[in-house]
C-alpha cells in the first residue's frame, strides 16, 4: 500500500506491508497516497512495490494454494494455515 507522511506535501510516497499499512492509517501519521490523485504512484519498471512480493499468492484461495503446490510437487500435509501454505510455496 502506498503512503505518504501527512502533514508534508512534497513527501514522497513509501510503500507499507499491510499490516504496517494499517496500523499507520490508524495512529494518524499516514494518509493514502493514491488519494493525492498524481497518477505517478505505479513503481517504476524494474523496481519492486516495497514489501509487496511478486507473486500473486495472497490473493488466493487455501483450496488454490493447495492445488498449487499439489502441481509444484511440494508436500504441504503439515501447513495447517494458508500462511503456511504461502510461506511454503515461496520457499520452494
Amino acid at each position: 500500500m502506498r503512503l505518504r507522511e501527512k502533514g508534508k506535501k512534497d513527501g514522497e510516497p513509501v510503500s507499507m506491508g499491510w499490516d504496517e499499512a494499517q496500523a499507520a492509517l490508524r495512529a494518524g501519521t499516514h494518509e493514502v497516497a493514491d488519494a493525492a490523485g498524481s497518477g505517478s504512484e505505479k513503481p517504476r519498471e524494474g523496481e519492486s512495490d516495497g514489501d509487496a512480493p511478486a507473486d500473486d499468492l495472497d490473493t488466493k484461495t487455501k483450496a488454490e494454494l493447495e492445488a498449487l503446490a499439489k502441481d509444484r510437487g511440494l508436500d504441504v500435509s503439515a501447513a495447517r494455515t494458508k500462511a503456511d501454505l504461502i510461506e511454503a510455496l515461496r520457499k520452494a
